[in-house]
């Protein structure tokens, strides 16, 4: 008698889980992305044989294995452009993420060329080898005293090209009556 109805209590469990649905999670174990190195008051500086053609500032810079992120940074590029040998640019923003040769400039950012070009926009892509800067946001700046707002800020600093959409451009006249 015990034993029938054990083997009835075994033949309802198998039944019951046969029809029962089992659900497999799997865990993914999220790695950590950590830094590799971290710098705080960092100065760098890329050398020529001819010059240093390059000096970074930041507060915070990390390495990571794909990325550079620095924090609070100022890049010092010395330009050559088709018309002038000497020109410097200067571009400092909140944020700065390095991929390869493409730089992302992010929050308060600030670009200057020398003294006649300066702009200021929330986001900026710079490319370090062909050294054109752009992005899709709005951005106001100056062109020597000429007031200038746009958006999709296309910038060679080699040719010194400029172009933008939805453009703006304040032309000041300073004229001297006699």
């Amino acid at each position: 008698m015990g034993i029938r109805l054990f083997v009835y209590v075994l033949l309802i469990i198998s039944v019951l889980s046969f029809f029962a649905t089992v659900t497999n999670e799997v865990k993914e174990i999220k790695e950590k992305d950590l830094a590799l190195v971290t710098f705080n008051d960092a100065t760098m500086y890329t050398l020529t044989e001819d010059n240093v053609n390059r000096i970074v500032q930041s507060s915070k810079a990390m390495r990571f294995k794909t990325r550079d992120e620095m924090y609070k940074a100022t890049f010092i590029l010395r330009a050559k452009s088709e018309e002038n040998q000497n020109l410097t640019d200067i571009i400092s923003a909140d944020f700065v993420e390095k991929k390869g040769s493409d730089l992302t400039f992010v929050d308060h950012v600030k670009y200057n060329r020398d003294d006649f070009i300066s702009l200021k926009t929330d986001i900026l892509h710079y490319n370090v080898d062909t050294k054109i800067a752009y992005n899709d946001k709005p951005f106001i700046g100056t062109y020597y005293s000429n007031f200038l707002i746009g958006k999709d800020l296309y910038f060679d600093t080699v040719k010194t090209y400029f172009k933008s959409k939805n453009a703006h451009f304040e032309i000041n006249i300073d004229e001297e009556i006699k």
